[in-house]
């Protein structure tokens, strides 16, 4: 039998992804901001819901003339939407409102994805929002419930010297896709940078990937931390030294919740950029950055983020002379079969990247030109991998398992010094670590934040936790081990076959005890 997954389109995230989906739909949201969909595809998907629900009604109607009972269909229909509104506009103002008699029947009714309108509800003056506040003060309270993060009070010493620090994160960027060809700016920065080619991130999703980032452990605490509003070490330290927090996320940072976490004590947080496709979005962030720096405050530091989310929603300006051809000018996700051809679909994607190239360029010279280069540390990945079915399973885009072409990413991390390759295995758990020890002169262990080490640290690693909530692997040299939720798990090798090779006890033990270190005892 053939099936197809397009892992990160419908079937993964559910929670943050479909039904924000299905709301910017109704309220005029830009859904963009997740998914880039054809006008056909859009078509097509209506037309799938009309006729399910229509088959509903019918199938309904038939039942009920087959045991002789009279049917009002047009009561039952207006039942029916009366119910499913008043349920959800409820739900809605529940949320914006904190009242929690409302929001515990979310967690206590199966498959039961309510709408929210937090926005839309404050414009409309239906929230009380000193009311609001206090709940949620009261509700999210950074010192109590069960996350123990970090383990011990941090420690650092004053910093004699302050460098910038700036990370340029392109979603959705597999580690064979850095090159002259592909990335010819990022590519010769490289060349005076360090470049670590064995690097994976802490995720096949974005979740996971920027979690594991920012927090340097595992996202299966990624709930846990954002119902806490823990922020992370890294960024409590960078405003300890009073950094410049300079924010710019192409793709909304309210889904996935990265507002309630990793930059949870961020004021004035930028959470949604201007333009109306992920390549409008990102030269909109790269002009604002741009701009940003022109009118730069040189007397502290600054800390800087750019998301890009081009190659994520295979995206390029409408007229855009594309170098990979032949190419599709948006991605017809319907498209994919068991006989699809990938290959205009993974020329768009490298036109995609190519793009962005041109963006971090604009980015990296003018750090040039303005003498900022030499006192700036730059690190510059990937959230997460991009797969074509590489494996032959199936698997399309990410987020449905963990091999190489899903996890692997390029890592350059420039700090104006020292320019070498390193072959030894690194993830997205060491680079908060290192940035705490080598530049923000965290005195602490290592472990009592992150399960990380330093990024040059050569030792050897046989293994690691990939994924992010109750979803997560146990990667060990050859083996791949799928966690259930029950406990139960499942071992692959790394082209996704079966095998029989179980994973050593001592491994999981260990496992186990990272995914509840940073919870209270």
């Amino acid at each position: 039998m053939i099936y197809i997954k397009v892992d990160a389109l419908i079937f993964s995230q559910f929670k943050y992804h479909l039904s924000p989906v299905v709301f910017n739909l109704v309220f005029g949201k830009k859904s963009g901001d997740i998914f880039q969909f054809s006008l056909q595809n859009k078509i097509t998907f209506g037309s799938i819901v009309l006729i399910i629900i229509l088959a509903q009604f019918l199938f309904l109607k038939i039942a009920n003339n087959l045991s002789k009972r009279t049917f009002y269909f047009k009561a039952t229909l207006i039942s029916f939407l009366f119910l499913t509104i008043t349920s959800n506009f409820i739900h809605a103002w529940g949320d914006a409102n904190y009242n929690s008699f409302i929001m515990q029947y979310k967690q206590a009714l199966p498959v039961y994805f309510p709408l929210t309108a937090d926005t839309l509800l404050a414009k409309l003056d239906m929230v009380d929002e000193e009311a609001s506040k206090k709940k949620e003060n009261l509700l999210f309270d950074k010192n109590s419930g069960i996350v123990n993060y970090p383990l011990s009070k941090i420690k650092s010493t004053p910093l004699n010297h302050k460098r910038n620090i700036l990370f340029i994160v392109i979603d959705t960027w597999r580690f064979d896709c850095i090159s002259p060809e592909i990335t010819p700016n990022i590519y010769n920065f490289s060349k005076e940078s360090n470049v670590f080619e064995n690097h994976r991130s802490g995720s096949n999703m974005t979740t996971g990937g920027i979690f594991s980032m920012f927090y340097g452990i595992p996202a299966t605490y990624f709930m846990s931390f954002t119902t806490a509003r823990k922020s992370p070490v890294f960024i409590n330290e960078l405003q300890k030294n009073n950094y410049q927090l300079k924010i710019y996320s192409s793709s909304t940072l309210e889904n996935p919740p990265f507002n309630l976490n990793v930059f949870s004590s961020v004021d004035n947080l930028r959470t949604d950029s201007k333009g109306d496709s992920p390549s409008e979005r990102d030269l909109s962030i790269t002009k604002e950055w741009l701009a940003d720096i022109d009118n730069l405050d040189n007397s502290k530091p600054f800390f800087g983020f750019l998301f890009y989310d081009s190659a994520h929603g295979f995206s390029i300006p409408k007229n855009y002379k594309t170098k990979f051809n032949p190419t599709l000018q948006e991605p017809d996700y319907l498209a994919i079969n068991g006989d699809y051809n990938p290959e205009k679909l993974i020329n768009l994607y490298k036109n995609s990247i190519y793009y962005v190239d041109e963006l971090v360029g604009q980015v990296i010279n003018q750090l040039k030109e303005k003498n900022l280069l030499e006192n700036t540390t730059i690190i510059i990945t990937g959230d997460h991998g991009q797969e074509f079915n590489d494996n032959k399973k199936g698997h399309w885009l990410h987020g449905g398992n963990f091999s190489d072409y899903q996890i692997k990413v390029p890592f350059i991390y420039y700090d104006g010094k020292t320019k070498k390759t390193y072959t030894h295995n690194t993830f997205h758990y060491d680079l908060a670590p290192t940035l705490c020890k080598d530049m923000l002169n965290v005195q602490n262990e290592i472990m009592d934040y992150s399960i990380g080490k330093n990024l040059f640290d050569t030792k050897k690693r046989d293994w690691f936790i990939c994924g992010y909530n109750q979803k997560y692997s146990i990667i060990c040299n050859s083996l791949i081990t799928n966690i259930s939720e029950s406990g139960s798990y499942q071992t692959l090798d790394k082209n996704l076959n079966l095998t029989d090779e179980d994973l050593d006890v001592t491994i999981l033990k260990d496992a186990f005890e990272i995914n509840s270190r940073f919870y209270k005892k």
